[in-house]
Formats: structure tokens, sequence, C-alpha cells
């Protein structure tokens, strides 16, 4: 398991803290300049916030949020090294009481998520082609999960975003480099 690689935490309490990563290129953390970008745009939501990363990877988005100010955030992934890679920032930031681990597939998890704040699905960039319809599902099934002022943060390739979504409306799209951020809040 790497750690000095690993991204930083970019604000808040934890802010400058690295992040065990998970080896490979199959687990791509959010960049430091899109992260700082999202999350000033995200910030008067977080404070008390209940947030949901789907596709946790590092658990880095969830972190983030955390570290700048969000009460709760479940983590969801299937891949037991991602899981031991989020478990171990999460204890090396001493968030333990805040969040919670659990391994799950994000496409049967997010349907069933307690209502939350922010929704963050960062899926493998390959899905938006492979299991787009899925993808639409599962974002719909999540806006129905928000709480009325919540957002759903999509994280995509160029033009392989899923646009409208049924029970959705698009917010605001960044481009950061190779990487769209779409916002979705409750039609």
């Amino acid at each position: 398991m790497k750690g000095a690689e690993g991204p930083r935490v970019t604000g808040g309490s934890a802010k400058g803290a690295r992040l065990f990563s998970v080896p490979g290129l199959d687990v791509r953390p959010a960049t430091s300049r899109m992260r700082i970008s999202l999350f000033e745009i995200l910030r008067s939501r977080l404070v008390d916030a209940r947030v949901a990363d789907l596709f946790a990877g590092t658990g880095c988005l969830g972190l983030e949020a955390l570290s700048r100010g969000a009460a709760r955030a479940l983590f969801f992934d299937v891949d037991p090294r991602s899981l031991d890679a989020v478990r171990r920032n999460i204890e090396k930031l001493r968030f333990g009481e805040r969040a919670e681990v659990r391994r799950g597939d994000a496409f049967a998890e997010g349907p069933r998520l307690e209502p939350v704040d922010v929704v963050f699905i960062d899926p493998p960039y390959r899905f938006f082609v492979e299991r787009a319809e899925e993808l639409r599902a599962l974002l719909a099934a999540c806006l129905g999960r928000l709480a009325p002022e919540g957002v759903a943060v999509v994280e995509h390739r160029p033009k392989e975003g899923l646009g409208e979504v049924a029970g959705g409306r698009v917010l605001d799209e960044r481009r950061y480099g190779g990487t769209d951020v779409t916002l979705y809040g409750r039609a």
C-alpha cells in the first residue's frame, strides 16, 4: 500500500495530510486543483452535512468533505484494496467517529442510501461507456435520496457525462483538464 505518493487533503482540519493510495492505474484520486475548486463551490453545503462517497477508491472526496466540516461520511467500494486505503486514511485523519466504510456495489447500495446532503459519484471512466444506463439509473435513485437542497457530484471525462437525468437538473458543470464535474440537484 502506497503512502507518500498519495494525494493531499486540500483544505479544512486535515489540510496538507497525505492520503494512502491504491497501487495501479484503476483508481484515480481526484486532482488537487479539481478538489480545491469543487469544495469551494460546495463550501456552504458541507457544514454538518451527511455525505456518501460511492466508488470511493482512496476516499479522497469524502475525506475532503469531512475535513471541511461534514458531520458524517459513508464510503462504498467493492475493491478490498480501496476499502483498506479508505480505512487507513480515516484512521490517519482521526475521522473514525464520523465515517463508515462499507463493502458494497454502488449500483446496488446507492438506491438504498439514507438521506444525504452530498453524494459523490466518481466511477471508473469506462463505466460511462460500458454502463451508462446503469449510471443514469444510479444517479436518478441517488437524487431521490438527497435532502431538498442536496447535490450529486458526478466526475467524468469531457463529452461522456450523463446529461439530463430523470428527477434531476444540472446545477453546474466545470472542466479541469481532462476531467469534467457535473453537479446535479433535485428537479
